[in-house]
């Protein structure tokens, strides 16, 4: 009797134990994420993110159970979401529905979650398939949503992002001016503004117009007819402590005059920008680390690219140029700047530059008698004579900027960034494949609008192992080099001499045998 009274006071134990493990767990707990990126893990501002919400955000996963049959990704996307749940002390909400076994399949969709067409291979059988796959957030009366997700590499920026936005009530602004009275935003930077249209309410702005205060962050492509009365507003936002990006040239080219180049002179963007000691110089860099040069053809009804051959001009900024400490470089994926000018900077009072952006030491810089060709590829090295170097390609600014009307002003504590290229951000990315150059640009906008902790989220990635997006040709000789080594040499020697090994040992073995007999 004793005995079982022990026993059951034991179980008690153990249950009560269990149960207040179970507890503390809730509050205090770890997880090991054994991957190089660190890509099942959130980062500290998600983490943080309930003391930023006042009431529970409900996070709604629509899934097809088709769709999870087929693929392992939204499995990781639950994953990720029970993350912040896990984390949220009680202020998230997680829960994953199949619009079509719940019978709810108007509802999401009039939240912005469609249907989306795949195509299904099963048992040899190919056929096309409707399935749902986004993710709606609620919090109070208001709703957004995430329609579509297939992929988790950026998710945790876009779900961060949005919750922010939904708990705020508010929207980033960003103004875009161009300053070439022949583009147009729509047009020449149409890829640009679709890019941003994900994460910001944009607004373009005419030369001359007010900048509202509203706008979190400016930015200015091409300077060109941009005149010294236009500055006025630019100013005046910068002195209100406005962030902007700067995207502007030293050498215009004319796409419609066969890539005539001309050095622009008495031109009052670039004088506004000698103002904070930075000068984009009418020289334009050619580097041996390019892009090619590519046409689009019309091949059986589809759009196919016949590649004319590298072209000096627009230059690749490799990993190894940029800085590490910006956080819009820190994680670089790529960059391919086109038709850039040089830059230079003097110290100002106040100003603090740094060295976003460099050319490989292999760059070469021209100053006159442009001969813009793509058809000539490497000969047009010959017209830069004696100047190979490394030159600075993009600076960011911090500090209290002077006033360029009133220099005796100081504006407030902000930051600004300066690119020698209006072409990087336009449309001609297509034809040099750098359709990376928008992911930066997003990069640049989140740090202008100064939201570092979610720019710290959004460059976060899985490191690409492939050997062919090695840039640098001495790296990728070694790197191939060595790859042959290993499955040449190295892994055929350890091969034979395991068999060598055991062909001794088994011949050892069997002479012992013999002496015994």
């Amino acid at each position: 009797m004793e005995k079982k009274r022990q026993e059951i006071i034991i179980f008690i134990l153990t249950v009560a134990v269990a149960f207040f493990i179970g507890l503390i767990g809730i509050r205090f707990f770890f997880r090991v994420d054994m991957t190089t990126s660190r890509t099942f893990t959130i980062s500290k501002v998600s983490k943080n993110l309930f003391t930023e919400i006042p009431e529970e955000v409900h996070l709604v996963y629509v899934i097809s159970e088709k769709l999870k049959r087929l693929s392992a990704f939204p499995e990781q996307v639950e994953d990720l979401l029970y993350e912040y749940a896990a984390f949220s002390r009680g202020k998230i909400k997680v829960t994953v529905v199949d619009p079509v076994k719940d019978g709810i399949t108007a509802q999401v969709e009039s939240l912005g979650v469609m249907p989306q067409q795949i195509e299904v291979i099963e048992q040899n059988e190919q056929s096309l398939a409707m399935v749902y796959t986004g993710i709606v957030i609620e919090y109070l009366d208001r709703q957004s949503s995430l329609p579509l997700v297939f992929r988790t590499e950026t998710l945790e920026y876009e779900l961060t992002s949005a919750i922010r936005r939904l708990v705020k009530g508010d929207e980033k602004m960003l103004g875009v001016l161009v300053g070439d009275a022949g583009r147009s935003l729509d047009q020449e930077y149409g890829m640009l503004k679709q890019q941003f249209q994900q994460d910001y309410t944009i607004k373009e702005l005419r030369m001359g117009d007010p900048i509202p205060d509203d706008i979190s962050a400016l930015m200015i492509v091409s300077g060109k007819d941009i005149s010294k009365e236009d500055l006025k507003p630019i100013d005046s936002y910068i002195q209100r402590g406005g962030q902007a990006l700067f995207c502007v040239d030293g050498v215009y080219i004319d796409l419609a005059g066969g890539l005539a180049a001309q050095p622009l002179e008495n031109s009052p963007i670039l004088d506004f920008l000698k103002n904070y000691g930075v000068s984009v110089e009418p020289a334009m860099v050619l580097d041996q680390y390019n892009r090619d040069f590519r046409l689009p053809v019309q091949l059986l009804g589809n759009t196919a690219w016949q590649i004319i051959g590298p072209y000096p001009y627009w230059v690749a900024v490799n990993a190894s140029n940029v800085s590490a400490e910006n956080p819009v470089t820190a994680r670089f994926q790529g960059l391919d700047l086109l038709w850039p000018d040089r830059l230079t900077k003097t110290d100002k009072e106040g100003i603090r530059t740094e060295v976003l952006l460099k050319s490989s030491k292999d760059a070469y810089l021209v100053s006159n008698n442009f001969d813009l060709d793509p058809s000539k590829g490497e000969r047009l090295f010959f017209a830069a004579g004696d100047t190979q170097g490394q030159y600075d390609l993009g600076y960011a600014l911090y500090g209290t900027f002077p006033g360029y009307f009133d220099p005796a002003e100081k504006s407030a504590e902000t930051r600004i960034m300066v690119i020698g290229t209006s072409m990087f951000p336009s449309n001609i990315v297509q034809y040099s494949d750098s359709s990376y150059n928008m992911a930066f640009l997003g990069n640049v906008a989140e740090w202008l609008s100064s939201d570092d902790d979610l720019l710290a989220i959004k460059t976060r990635f899985v490191r690409d192992m492939r050997l062919n997006k090695i840039e640098e040709p001495q790296g990728k000789m070694r790197a191939f080099f060595m790859s042959q080594l290993v499955n040449l040499v190295f892994v055929p020697i350890l091969v034979i001499a395991f068999g060598l090994n055991r062909f001794l040992k088994r011949r050892k073995k069997q002479n012992l045998q013999n002496k015994e007999a």
